[in-house]
């Protein structure tokens, strides 16, 4: 269940408010003593947060099936979409070792849609989160996230006073509804911050002229056509070049996959093209009248939806 993008917090009663978590969106299942963790596009990553086993003993020999984000928190215990990338793409498994004990993760599970048997999908949030706060205990790789009832300043201004994203409202009288963007879920941002497809980067000068200066970004609209928003070439650590570098030599391509033209036809002379399957998450100051974000900043990449799935939040 995916919640739908509002730009102010919702009036009246009937809300619970939960922080938004800049993480990776994950569902979890223990049937039996193991623990198995997917993103939302149905890629299995159980074997990339090791830390996270333990969970399946934490409930006591019940079966259920979670949703929740896979969160790497800062120094100032702050998410870290940043710090979670180090986790995103690795595979060898000395490394994810490593890696564990050098940036470890915390699963916020925040909704319970299975137990022991029963769907519990149609049960009211409320119910669903009564049930999800007797069966698991917060613990050193888990936590179940506090929720406030009532008109959500408090949560509010704490995702201010930490300049965290921002806060999601649910109606407390809500069912979960699997695969559909809900109005009965609203997240409110404190940063304009979402997802774009990368088709394609510009070379770059300098420092940068043995990789790229900027990738060009842009999402889908109703049609399915890819559209132009912009570039960004801000927020890159030296080993954030070096993978997208390596990653968008094999996707290259030779047309535009945009369906409207960039800046100029000069620069669309000057740029590389790819294939559309690589989703930055970017954050930026606001859209301009011509559809282009102002100030973007990246943030890293996803691997936990597919391109298709990306549209305009605002």
């Amino acid at each position: 269940m995916l919640a739908t993008l509002a730009s102010a917090p919702p009036q009246g009663p009937g809300w619970a408010w939960e922080l938004k978590w800049d993480g990776i969106r994950a569902l979890g299942l223990v049937d039996g003593a193991a623990l198995r963790l997917w993103t939302r596009n149905g890629n299995e990553v159980t074997a990339r947060y090791p830390e996270l086993a333990p969970l399946a003993e934490a409930i006591d020999g019940h079966h259920a099936f979670f949703d929740g984000e896979i969160v790497a928190f800062d120094d100032q215990s702050r998410p870290s979409f940043e710090r979670l990338q180090r986790r995103m793409h690795v595979q060898a498994e000395l490394e994810i070792q490593r890696l564990a004990r050098e940036v470890p993760v915390v699963y916020v599970v925040f909704d319970l849609l299975w137990l022991d048997g029963h769907i519990t999908t149609a049960l009211p949030y409320e119910d669903r989160r009564r049930l999800l706060a007797t069966l698991l205990q917060d613990g050193a790789a888990w936590s179940v996230p506090r929720h406030e009832l009532g008109d959500g300043h408090a949560t509010i201004d704490v995702s201010k006073q930490f300049s965290l994203e921002g806060v999601v409202a649910k109606r407390v009288d809500s069912i979960y509804e699997p695969g559909r963007r809900s109005s009965a879920w609203l997240k409110v941002k404190n940063h304009a911050h979402q997802e774009f497809v990368v088709g394609g980067w510009a070379p770059g000068k300098g420092a940068r002229s043995t990789t790229f200066g900027a990738l060009l970004l842009g999402y889908y609209d109703d049609a399915g056509a890819l559209r132009y928003a912009g570039r960004v070439g801000t927020g890159f650590s030296e080993a954030a070049l070096d993978e997208i570098q390596r990653r968008l030599a094999p996707i290259a391509r030779d047309a535009s996959p945009f369906a409207d033209p960039l800046e100029s036809r000069a620069a669309e002379r000057d740029v590389h093209f790819v294939e559309p399957r690589l989703i930055a998450e970017v954050r930026f100051t606001e859209w301009t009248s011509i559809g282009r974000i102002r100030h973007p900043a990246f943030l890293g990449l996803r691997t936990d939806k597919a391109p298709a799935e990306v549209t305009r939040e605002a």
